[in-house]
């Protein structure tokens, strides 16, 4: 077989304006590639909208081009390529088309079954019963800090709000957090050590270790400003992760035993529905 000559065939008036593409959608040809057409519509339908004409232009052109040796390419190939090995292509394609919509069926179906959010209790018993699983492999910190330059005029008192840090001293700090250059005034939740040591850049090595100690005030000051940091609690490696933190782990792995099992169900009924209706036999 020998590939035909590539033809492609632009019409004049191809894209001498925006609106020519909005003013007929009958099937004119635009291009030829073999056996293969491109037509007006399919290229109406890629070439974005409120584009200039030169851009228009230029769009269709690099689009043409792309289509031919797109079809070109596929070509030489089915014409190259064993039988067998395309055989093999298109068993795969087909089995591939057909896990993409049952996929999308099944997922769709238990997506209006799944509403409700993972139930606090079962969250709780699951953390009891698998404690273990949910060991730390590095710090994890509770931690408050802020880097404030030193000729704030009302210094003294952020620092002061911060190191006392009741309720009064927490809105007042709040208030001022436009004027930090840097702030995390949440010390309630647990955070990643190599997190923080990430955001404190700034703080050298020796100076991020004195961090993963517990229940720890200190300022370090630089040439235009001081860090204030107060570490409320340390977890060391291999202790096991606080339930507040793994939560949203848990979570996820609870929501997806129960897709699963969803699942499961569904495949059992829409075969039992499909025996009933009689769309399904097995023939002895």
């Amino acid at each position: 077989m020998k590939i035909k000559h590539l033809n492609i065939a632009i019409l004049l008036a191809l894209v001498s304006s925006c609106e020519y593409f909005k003013k007929d959608n009958s099937k004119i040809i635009i291009a030829r590639v073999n056996e293969n057409l491109l037509y007006k519509d399919e290229l109406a339908a890629e070439i974005p909208q409120n584009l200039s004409k030169d851009d228009s232009i230029s769009f269709a052109k690099s689009f043409i081009k792309k289509w031919a040796m797109d079809k070109i390419i596929l070509d030489r190939a089915k014409f190259n390529l064993p039988i067998e090995e395309q055989q093999r292509y298109d068993k795969m394609v087909k089995e591939y088309k057909s896990q993409l919509y049952k996929k999308a069926y099944m997922n769709a179906l238990v997506q209006k079954k799944i509403t409700e959010n993972i139930d606090s209790n079962e969250i709780a018993e699951y953390y009891n019963s698998n404690k273990n699983q949910f060991k730390i492999n590095e710090h994890l910190l509770k931690l408050r800090y802020l880097y404030a330059k030193n000729n704030l005029n009302d210094f003294t008192k952020i620092k002061e709000s911060f190191k006392r840090f009741n309720l009064d001293d927490q809105i007042y700090l709040d208030y001022q957090k436009l004027k930090f250059d840097k702030a995390k005034l949440n010390d309630s939740i647990w955070v990643k050590s190599l997190t923080v040591f990430k955001d404190l850049k700034a703080l050298n090595k020796k100076q991020h270790k004195k961090l993963l100690n517990n229940n720890k005030y200190f300022e370090i000051e630089d040439s235009l400003g001081t860090h204030l940091i107060y570490v409320k609690d340390v977890l060391k490696p291999n202790s096991i992760a606080p339930l507040s933190y793994i939560k949203p782990t848990i979570e996820q792995i609870l929501k997806n035993k129960k897709e699963l099992e969803l699942k499961l169900d569904l495949e059992k009924q829409i075969l039992n529905d499909a025996i009933k209706n009689n769309d399904y036999e097995i023939f002895e």
